[in-house]
């Protein structure tokens, strides 16, 4: 039982979630930056639930950051608490893979 647990914590796995959890944040972000400017150019846009997707499943910082910093989406009930959840997602992630703890 024990090397399964060294193997969860394994370096290369941890670095593995760390390069993942980053790059599904950056394109997170992204799609909201993306989204954003074809909003304004009156363009074909990023579906809604897409968006919400990529918010609550581990993309909650960077959909949280899209959120903010670009004010998009943000009157919206439904992309509020996708921000909220993906946030606690992505907040228990980082405390699984540093700590080794789970919490939710």
């Amino acid at each position: 039982m024990d090397y399964i647990i060294d193997a969860i914590f394994d370096f290369t796995v941890v670095k593995f979630f760390a390069i993942f959890f980053a790059l599904i944040n950056i394109i997170s972000f992204s799609l909201y930056a993306i989204d954003k400017k074809r909003a304004s150019k009156g363009q074909w846009r990023i579906k809604e639930g897409t968006l919400i997707l990529f918010t609550v499943f581990f993309g909650g910082i960077g959909g949280f950051l899209g959120m903010s910093v670009l004010r998009h989406k943000t009157t919206k009930p439904s992309f509020k608490l996708a921000a909220a959840i993906g946030l606690i997602v992505a907040l228990a992630a980082i405390a699984y893979i540093a700590y080794g703890i789970f919490i939710l």
